[in-house]
């Protein structure tokens, strides 16, 4: 049986409370009830039970958060309905001006009396009214047109409207899945929940966890941080078995060994190709004008990309994981610390420049990517994600 709103929010703010406590403190009071009064005269509807609901316990959080996933703030009332406002006025005032303004009229009266839930690209409808945003000009909104999906959750996108199909079929849907999220670690439309050390929180997608995109240069100091900090769990010892379907401490450190020396002979592979020479030669044609030179320089990162590649299969393995724990948790400890140190000597020579590989992950069975990536992302996700994530799971088994 799903939670009500007020379960779903005591789930949530009990949570925040012991992870990321200055999140709670931006979220405001309760809302006062003559807002609401406002809000649904704004609007020319009653507001549904459960947004009403959420607002009586927080009348949305200041600052930017990622609350919501996977990038979203709740709104405050007066905060929807400005953003309501400059949408009606300004989003459509600007597609009002390629098209015949009596046919836009009759367009936005007719997409505003179809069901709830029914796509709509090319306006903001008055019964629409955000309830959190992204601080880019994207939002959630409840849909508060007639029909069976009245109340539904959706997205409205700065650039492309509201074309996508219904996020939750109410904001006690919503909550509830966040709370789910939060406590259990489960994805919430792919995403799950991340917190770092500081307390800030975030929603990964699934490919972020293996990879951040890009070229942006790894920080190799950090990075050997990362390493020591495993190491230095995996020897404490002191580890549980498992819950079912997890893996115990000597698989975990088993998959970080195997795992670095996949990466260890990618980035070799990566190295052998040159990008930093490359990258110099590209900067080169590009200051001369040099646009042949250019595109051929483009076109060999592009060859070598589809000749070096990462698949991460046999480091999940379970054949593989359970051979190398034969080995022991102190000799994967020395293992991952002496892979660890090459790895970490080999990456600052490819910030120079922009090295692609073809990356192949799999997790869980479910192939999460499948083609060419910069390979500092691969390597930054390594960082920022998979040894801290690696590290957590020893200590959740102590």
């Amino acid at each position: 049986m799903r939670r009500g709103v007020d379960d779903s929010w005591d789930v949530i703010v009990d949570w925040l409370l012991r992870h990321c406590p200055h999140e709670l403190d931006a979220i405001g009071p309760p809302a006062a009830e003559d807002d609401i009064r406002e809000a649904e005269r704004t609007v020319g509807t009653a507001l549904p039970d459960d947004l009403v609901a959420w607002w009586r316990r927080a009348d949305g959080q200041a600052g930017l958060s990622s609350l919501l996933p996977p990038f979203y703030t709740p709104c405050s009332i007066q905060m929807a309905l400005d953003s309501r406002k400059i949408r009606m006025t300004v989003w459509n005032g600007v597609v009002e001006q390629t098209t015949d303004p009596a046919q836009f009229a009759a367009f936005v009266e007719r997409e505003n009396r179809a069901s709830a839930g029914t796509p709509c690209t090319g306006a903001w409808l008055p019964r629409w009214l955000p309830i959190a945003g992204d601080g880019g000009g994207s939002v959630l909104f409840v849909d508060l047109r007639p029909g069976p999906a009245h109340g539904c959750v959706r997205r409205f996108f700065r650039d492309g409207g509201a074309g996508d199909a219904v996020w939750w079929g109410g904001v006690a849907e919503m909550l509830a899945d966040v709370a789910a999220g939060l406590t259990q670690e489960v994805p919430v439309h792919g995403y799950r929940v991340w917190v770092e050390d500081d307390g800030r929180m975030s929603w990964d997608s699934a490919a972020r966890r293996w990879s951040t995109g890009g070229n942006v240069p790894v920080n190799v100091a950090r990075l050997r941080e990362r390493y020591a900090a495993f190491v230095a769990e995996a020897r404490a010892g002191g580890f549980n078995e498992p819950a079912a379907g997890s893996w115990p401490a000597d698989w975990i450190a088993a998959h970080v060994v195997r795992s670095t020396e996949l990466l260890l002979a990618t980035t070799q592979a990566v190295l052998a190709d040159d990008p930093a020479g490359r990258e110099q030669q590209r900067a080169a044609a590009w200051a001369a004008q040099d646009w042949t030179r250019h595109r051929e320089l483009m076109a060999s990162a592009e060859r070598a990309a589809a000749g070096i590649r990462y698949d991460n299969y046999d480091a999940m393995a379970p054949a593989t994981l359970a051979r190398y724990a034969g080995s022991g948790l102190g000799v994967l400890a020395d293992q991952a610390e002496q892979l660890g140190a090459r790895l970490c000597d080999l990456v600052e020579p490819l910030n120079q420049g922009r090295p692609i590989a073809h990356v192949r992950i799999v997790d869980q069975g479910t192939t999460i990517i499948d083609g060419p990536q910069g390979w500092l992302g691969v390597l930054n996700a390594l960082e920022i994600r998979q040894l801290p994530l690696r590290t957590r799971q020893l200590r959740a088994l102590r």
